[in-house]
C-alpha cells in the first residue's frame, strides 16, 4: 500500500472537524455525503487520481487504508496508460 500523501491526511482533518486528527489507517473517517463529494474532488484535482465511476461507493472511502488501496489500483490500472504514467510519475515527485 501507497503512504498517506501528507495533502491528504490534512484535508480529511479539515473535512471531518470537529472530530479529532486521524492517526490509525483502519479508523472510520465518519464523513458525510457532501464531505464524500469534497473528497473524490480532491484526489482527482489535488491528487491526480482518477477515481472511476465504478469505485464511487462508500467502501472505498471508509478509512485511510480503503482510500489508500484504491489510490494504488488506480495507479495500476492507469499504469498501461499515459494518464497512469502520469500519474505515477506526478505522485513520486510530490512525495
Amino acid at each position: 500500500m501507497m503512504p498517506v500523501p501528507p495533502k491528504l491526511r490534512e484535508f480529511l482533518d479539515e473535512a471531518r472537524a470537529p472530530l479529532p486528527s486521524v492517526t490509525d489507517l483502519d479508523e472510520p473517517l465518519h464523513i458525510d455525503s457532501l464531505a464524500f463529494i469534497r473528497l473524490v474532488t480532491f484526489l482527482e484535482i489535488e491528487l491526480g487520481f482518477r477515481v472511476d465511476d465504478d469505485d464511487l461507493i462508500a467502501e472505498n472511502f471508509t478509512t485511510l487504508r480503503t482510500i489508500c488501496e484504491l489510490m494504488d489500483s488506480s495507479i495500476v490500472r492507469g499504469a498501461n496508460n499515459t494518464t497512469g504514467v502520469a500519474l505515477v510519475e506526478a505522485y513520486q515527485l510530490d512525495n
